[in-house]
């Protein structure tokens, strides 16, 4: 910023500066290093930037994108892309000194309809591709995730979007004074992946889970959603998932 800001023929950084002495006072003070993350963009030196009226695109000086096979979700900037989150708690482990890490938000949204999208099963791939990066970066790239939170329990508002989009694991009616709750078929997933830590090998929650590996890769929103009759192949597998007994907790996530 100190740069930039010569570069518009300023006499300091628009933002204020750390002294010698304050870096070193607050250097490795933190307990823990807390993530959100919701998805990864491809990025290219545009050089250095300078406008007329600076902001926070311009300070990047970047050129973003995104790879043209990424799902896309009902937020134009969020693609689901899981294999980032080890990229990036692996940069963590690196850079800030292997830190404790806590995820504390991590969920895809889907569009607000009627009738109302409670078979999610695009949320359901996107949490299942996710978590497993996330044990690949503890089991074999060693980095310290204490836990895992997903964004979100319930539908709620959305910064911007408001009620247009619904990142919850139950849904909300916010027509309804009462504001009345219905679980969404990734409630179901999530408790099941919460009892079992993961997915230990050979658990029946493990088995559904490898056979929906080709399902979440080969399946398109609309066919996840029933538009082009998957809805009937979708209440199948998952009335199946839903027989799933309660299995003992094993320990993936350290």
């Amino acid at each position: 910023m100190a740069r930039k800001g010569r570069e518009e023929g300023r006499n300091s950084s628009r933002l204020p500066e750390f002294t010698p002495e304050q870096k070193a006072y607050i250097n490795r003070t933190s307990d823990f290093f807390a993530l959100n993350y919701y998805t990864t963009v491809e990025v290219a030196d545009s050089g250095h930037v300078v406008t007329e009226n600076p902001n926070y695109f311009s300070d990047m000086d970047v050129e973003k994108g995104h790879a043209a096979d990424w799902p896309q979700t009902p937020f134009t900037w969020l693609y689901t892309v899981p294999w980032g989150i080890r990229k990036l708690l692996g940069f963590i482990r690196d850079e800030y000194g292997d830190p404790d890490v806590y995820i504390t938000e991590n969920g895809r949204p889907d569009h607000d309809r009627d009738p109302a999208i409670l078979m999610d099963m695009d949320r359901i791939c996107s949490y299942m591709m996710h978590t497993n990066e996330v044990m690949k970066a503890c089991n074999l790239d060693n980095v310290k995730v204490k836990a895992f939170t997903a964004w979100s329990l319930m539908d709620g508002y959305e910064w911007l979007p408001g009620y247009t989009v619904r990142f919850g694991l139950y849904y909300v009616d916010f027509n309804d004074p009462d504001r009345t709750r219905y679980p969404k078929a990734s409630s179901v997933f999530f408790k099941q992946l919460v009892t079992n830590n993961g997915y230990p090998e050979g658990s029946e929650f493990t088995k559904y889970v490898e056979n929906m590996w080709y399902f979440c890769h080969n399946t398109t929103e609309a066919e996840v959603n029933g538009y082009t009759g998957g809805a009937s192949q979708i209440s199948s597998l998952f009335s199946l998932f839903l027989a799933i007994p309660m299995m003992i907790a094993y320990p993936l996530i350290a």
